[in-house]
């Protein structure tokens, strides 16, 4: 799953990159706790389940091409999936995203209103990986193809394992 990089870090402040400046990461709830919410309205998102594993594929940040700079970070099980329009009031909605979400109240309660990302994943982040494998290495040596839509898709078994692997993650870490 893509994050942009201006979320990236605020949401996941474990998963920093090397060449970031740790100025952007701030003492609030949703950067100290390993539970998050995303909300998004990318296409595919709605087949997630509860226990689904997932990457987290920071997107470029545009100082250069993405096949050198966007990168896997993180590792995350999904919670629980929901569309916006479960939520009965506003005021349920902000108690379930605003701990958990990078986004002010003020931001929230406008994705309400107007709908603008209908999907919310309640997710716990398991751990960031120790190296981050860029896009030229999960095209060329992982197999993922370099036209699909990188925003969200299904890896398979293999491909995972290959992230883990080129991530420097111990595998039996993983239950699957």
């Amino acid at each position: 799953m893509a994050l942009y990089p201006k979320w990236h870090t605020r949401l996941l402040p474990d998963s920093i990159l090397a060449n970031e400046n740790t100025d952007i990461i701030q003492d609030v709830s949703h950067a100290n706790s390993i539970q998050k919410v995303y909300l998004t309205a990318m296409g595919g998102v709605d087949a997630m389940r509860p226990g689904d594993i997932f990457v987290i594929y920071r997107t470029s940040d545009q100082q250069s091409a993405a096949y050198y700079r966007s990168v896997v970070t993180s590792v995350c099980v999904v919670e629980e999936f929901r569309n916006i329009n479960t939520f009965l009031t506003e005021a349920d909605f902000l108690a379930y995203c605003a701990p958990f979400s990078v986004f002010e109240t003020s931001e929230l309660q406008s994705f309400y209103k107007n709908g603008k990302y209908p999907f919310v994943i309640r997710f716990t982040y398991n751990f960031a990986l120790k190296r981050r494998p860029t896009r030229k290495i999960l095209i060329e040596e992982i197999g993922l193809t370099s036209d699909q839509y990188w925003g969200f898709f299904e890896l398979s078994k293999e491909q995972f394992r290959a992230i883990l692997a080129k991530g420097e993650v111990n595998e039996s870490l993983i239950v699957d």
